[in-house]
């Protein structure tokens, strides 16, 4: 029966986490997630920090680690991969064409009701924004913007291939507003560009 314990939640994040630091970094993530059965390229593992609302590439705090597990409810490893799943198989229905590498992406027993929400794969998407952009900066490099919109959308805006190519030769980066207007554009304009008003009128 799953339910949070925080002292078991405690226990499982001393499992992963660094030596002498509060945090799970990178060699704590990839034992993590090989334990989850997911492999560390997996779009998977960007949709777990983000359950976790992770504010660093690559690592997890105590403190989001702990918070993510009680909002999901979990305290160990087989019921956190089947909410994991659950939360993934609701995205996979939401856009209908998430990546196909998402290894739990419609298992049967983790399915939930057919909900076709945009907002969950937004929230998701303008997330991506900031864990990839350096903190320094206000706006993201345009190659980590290439990386991020191809991991993100090459199932699903077949034209995404002419996009990067126009926002190479015109842009060097990409603003938070620049990103999530293209999001609105993949989804409002139909693929023969249909209806699309280049004037802005």
């Amino acid at each position: 029966m799953r339910g949070y314990r925080e002292k078991d939640a405690t226990s499982l994040f001393n499992k992963y986490k660094e030596e002498d630091v509060d945090k799970i970094g990178l060699d704590g993530l990839e034992r993590l997630y090989r334990d989850l059965g997911i492999s560390l390229d997996d779009i998977v593992t960007l949709l777990f920090a983000w359950q976790l609302n992770a504010g660093t590439l690559c690592e997890i705090t105590k403190d989001e680690f702990l918070s993510g597990l009680r909002a999901m409810r979990v305290c160990d490893i087989r019921s956190l991969k089947s909410s994991i799943g659950e939360e993934i198989s609701l995205l996979c229905l939401t856009q209908k064409r998430f990546p196909a590498q998402s290894s739990l992406c419609f298992q049967p027993e983790n399915l939930r009701p057919l909900i076709y929400d945009q907002k969950n794969f937004r929230d998701f998407y303008l997330w991506c924004f900031d864990y990839f952009r350096d903190s320094r900066y206000k706006t993201m490099d345009l190659e980590t913007a290439k990386a991020v919109w191809t991991q993100l959308l090459k199932e699903q805006y077949s034209h995404l291939d002419l996009w990067l190519e126009f926002i190479e030769a015109n842009a060097r980066a990409i603003s938070r507003d620049t990103y999530s207007l293209f999001l609105n554009f993949t989804w409002s304009v139909a693929d023969d560009f249909s209806g699309y008003d280049d004037t802005g009128e």
